[in-house]
């Protein structure tokens, strides 16, 4: 949605992001070899960056051009693409590792799953609503996993 798009390009534009890999990503994506990957809402790029030092071929996913035009060229193994997820389709059977970080979108969740290829990986890393608080508005609460979920 291209309101999406200039509300994230604003952040881009007005403060830094972190430039360290996620910890979970450090953690897990030694257990698959090198191969394709998907970064699923990839910001600055932080973890297709990492992932692609590591030998992997990463395709980088965000609505927000600002963000991934921040280490644009940097490393040949990454392949910006400037997209909105909810409209954006994961090809099935393509990557060996897939990650979603700090992101849900639960349209993507069957595409998720058929994206991978067999044997492959998923690193999700999400945020978990607290049951009872109401310190979210009602469209805030589109973005925290639910009892159950």
């Amino acid at each position: 949605m291209l309101s999406d798009r200039v509300r994230w390009n604003e952040k881009y534009r007005r403060k830094g992001y972190p430039e360290e890999p996620s910890a979970i990503v450090k953690s897990f994506s030694g257990m698959v070899q090198p191969t394709t990957a998907l970064d699923l809402a990839a910001g600055n790029g932080r973890n297709a960056f990492y992932l692609a030092g590591q030998g992997f071929t990463v395709d980088a996913v965000d609505i927000a051009d600002e963000g991934l035009s921040l280490r644009r060229g940097r490393h040949p193994a990454v392949r910006n693409i400037c997209a909105d997820l909810d409209t954006f389709d994961i090809p099935v059977a393509r990557y060996g590792l897939i990650l979603n970080i700090l992101f849900l979108n639960r349209r993507l969740f069957p595409q998720i799953r058929e994206g991978l290829r067999p044997g492959g990986l998923l690193i999700f890393e999400t945020l978990l609503e607290a049951p009872g608080r109401a310190e979210h508005p009602a469209r805030g609460r589109d973005y925290f996993l639910r009892e159950n979920e």
